[in-house]
């Protein structure tokens, strides 16, 4: 004689879940490792600068709203709008390089003017430095982009 043998579809259904909490551990797992592969300089940084033309604030210009994606591919987006509005919003793109073995300064490729910045991982700043020298600013504080 055979026996026959029943499984409720409560216990199939508990199977089942079990299977998607698997599927959702497995997705949070390579979330979290992504995550942990991005470099600690990449991200969304914004500031308001001095306007193109000038070294500091000035009192009369209200400067430019400054917005810098640093990726982990080492590619940027830079979007620049002078708050005057006198200019046209500017959106540029591309890669940039880094000028050191430390990862503290890079060049924006293909940007002509503030293309020099310095990154400053432990207060989570970039600091835009001067052209072509990579020199600070004499007011430092008038060139920072705060992580966001």
């Amino acid at each position: 004689m055979k026996k026959v043998i029943l499984i409720p579809l409560i216990a199939t259904g508990a199977l089942f879940g079990c299977q998607d909490t698997n599927q959702s551990q497995a997705k949070d797992k390579t979330t979290l490792e992504h995550e942990m592969q991005k470099p600690i300089w990449a991200g969304s940084y914004s500031g308001t600068t001095p306007c193109l033309g000038c070294s500091s604030r000035c009192e009369d210009c209200p400067g430019m709203a400054v917005d810098l994606v640093l990726k982990a591919n080492q590619s940027y987006e830079l979007r620049r709008e002078s708050l005057s509005g006198h200019n046209e919003v500017e959106v540029l793109k591309g890669q940039f390089k880094f000028k050191d073995t430390d990862d503290t300064q890079l060049e924006l490729l293909n940007v002509k003017t503030r293309n020099m910045i310095f990154v400053d991982l432990e207060n989570q700043l970039l600091e835009i430095r001067m052209d072509q020298t990579a020199q600070p600013y004499a007011v430092q504080d008038d060139f920072l982009l705060e992580l966001s």
